[in-house]
């Protein structure tokens, strides 16, 4: 017997959009936390510098006896000298909170397109509840919006494509520039959106790609000027680079080496920085292998977390694995597949936390509920449900049990 939810038929995604950011405004309200970490400084020290007039100019409260003008990417500080008109950090929690319950329902919308509106619920749903997406948003750093701006620009080309206009990819190329002012990791999502409009409307690949560069170039023409070289990116890149060859992930030993060598000037420790991660590898390629394959492990989820707050994110592997089993399924996840994996090949050679992994984290959640429809599709609503809550189950109690080891 077939199971009729007509209500579940469309996907509303204006309306549920707003409910969302709203609702999310009122989560991180009515469950605030200490919002700074150590980036968290950083990055008020420049939006400061920014309401001042200085530009992003800023002493790093790690090694402070350097002024620093590319070592944070951009993007992020902006967002936070906003809030701090608005009316301080709680301003920008909030804005945290509005635009988590957006991407929420965007990656729904994405996943309707993929497979429909009931898989779009089922997305919508456990974005929304992803337990880590709520943490995130109640901390002062990039991770929401960096998030969102990717979901958003997967979202427009989507668009792009289903409505044959250019304008939907101009916009999504202008989000993925921010992007990647706030995160230079971003370009991995930018790499895949193009591939994937080339293939499907080139027409509107080029003006993504153009609003991409035109939306991004006032960055490295500004650090040319500023450094008289050539800094696409940031000059943090040493650093990270240096810390994906510490064995316990210390940022101790870098920020140390910065600041008793801060006479050197900001390129000149990037590079010296890049040197010595470098010189790392070399000496010891085997252990450098290993912790390539550890991060490997990491950014595949949470095989081996021990927070009871993962349960969701385990039984999205399960339906997500079901998803790449079955073929009628597998073929329809090639674009958050890519996009996926292509962050992962990004962050591999550096270094991988839970937190870095979370903005590809909506991949996994389209899969889910993608598999989660299929398995439905091909033996039915009531085993695709018996099937949901045996796997929520034992993740729920599997993770309760290894929370109190």
């Amino acid at each position: 017997m077939k199971l009729r939810t007509p209500a579940f038929d469309r996907y509303p995604l204006t309306w549920l959009a707003i409910l969302a950011a709203v609702l999310g405004v009122a989560i991180v309200r009515l469950f605030p936390m200490d919002p700074r970490l150590p980036d968290s400084l950083a990055f008020e020290a420049i939006a400061r510098s920014l309401l001042a007039g200085h530009g992003f100019t800023y002493r790093e409260p790690m090694f402070p006896g350097l002024a620093l003008y590319a070592f944070r990417a951009p993007g992020y500080s902006v967002m936070v000298a906003l809030g701090m008109l608005l009316g301080g950090v709680g301003s920008v929690i909030a804005m945290q909170g509005a635009l988590n319950g957006v991407s929420a329902a965007l990656v729904g919308s994405i996943t309707g397109r993929l497979a429909g509106p009931r898989a779009a619920w089922i997305a919508f749903a456990i974005r929304f509840l992803w337990p880590a997406a709520w943490v995130h948003a109640r901390y002062e750093t990039s991770e929401i919006l960096f998030e969102f701006l990717g979901v958003f620009a997967t979202w427009l080309v989507m668009e792009s494509v289903e409505r044959r206009r250019v304008g939907w990819a101009v916009g999504a190329g202008l989000a993925c520039a921010v992007s990647l002012l706030v995160r230079p990791v971003g370009l991995a999502t930018a790499a895949v959106l193009t591939v994937w409009l080339w293939l499907r409307f080139p027409r509107a690949a080029f003006g993504f790609a153009l609003a991409l560069l035109l939306g991004y170039a006032p960055w490295p023409v500004r650090n040319l000027f500023r450094f008289h070289a050539v800094v696409p990116f940031t000059t943090t890149g040493g650093v990270v680079a240096w810390l994906g060859t510490e064995e316990d992930g210390s940022c101790t030993p870098p920020f140390v080496w910065m600041s008793k060598h801060a006479d050197m000037g900001e390129l000149a420790l990037d590079r010296g920085a890049y040197a010595i991660a470098r010189a790392e590898v070399r000496a010891h390629p085997l252990a450098a292998a290993k912790r390539i394959a550890r991060g490997g492990l990491i950014y595949l989820g949470p095989l081996r977390g021990r927070y009871l707050s993962l349960w969701l994110h385990r039984f999205a592997m399960l339906a997500a694995l079901a998803a790449l089993l079955l073929a009628g399924s597998r073929a329809r996840l090639g674009l958050p597949a890519m996009i996926w994996g292509a962050q992962g090949v990004l962050l591999l050679p550096l270094i991988i936390v839970d937190r870095y992994r979370f903005p590809a984290e909506w991949c996994v959640v389209v899969a889910a509920a993608v598999g989660l429809v299929e398995l439905g599709r091909r033996y039915g609503p009531r085993a695709a449900a018996g099937f949901a809550a045996v796997a929520l189950a034992l993740c729920v109690v599997g993770s309760w049990v290894t929370a109190l080891r």
